[in-house]
């Protein structure tokens, strides 16, 4: 079947800034069988958080010194910093909690947070 191409006057001049659309999804859920969103319960200064921020957890991530992580310590989880201490072994920071400590084998990192966000308005 033939095409019809009808031309209707010129290409309007910001047809060459023009964006593809964005996509939260595909911005921030790089691995969706992996991520887990997660909502904050309360304020934390120490983290820059605030209560109903989002988070989204990457399960598949190996953090990196000065990321925050979801950790699980004592059966509970929370949120904590990993750092790497000059012997080498990692640190969940600030429960001073190594990584991989023998005696505490219930103390693990759950996943990295990837990403955060904010509602600014309700």
């Amino acid at each position: 079947m033939p095409e019809i191409q009808e031309m209707t006057g010129f290409q309007s001049p910001c047809a060459e800034y023009a964006e593809d659309r964005l996509s939260l999804d595909e911005r921030f859920l790089t691995n969706p069988p992996a991520m887990y969103p997660l909502r904050v319960s309360s304020d934390s200064k120490l983290f820059d958080l605030k209560k109903g921020d989002h988070l989204i957890i990457d399960r598949s991530l190996d953090p990196k010194p000065g990321e925050l992580v979801i950790a699980v310590i004592s059966n509970e989880f929370k949120i904590a910093r990993f750092t790497i201490a000059q012997n080498g072994e990692g640190y969940l920071m600030p429960f001073n909690k190594k990584v991989g400590d023998v005696e505490a084998e219930e103390d693990f990192i759950w996943g990295v947070i990837s990403s955060q966000h904010r509602k600014f308005r309700s």
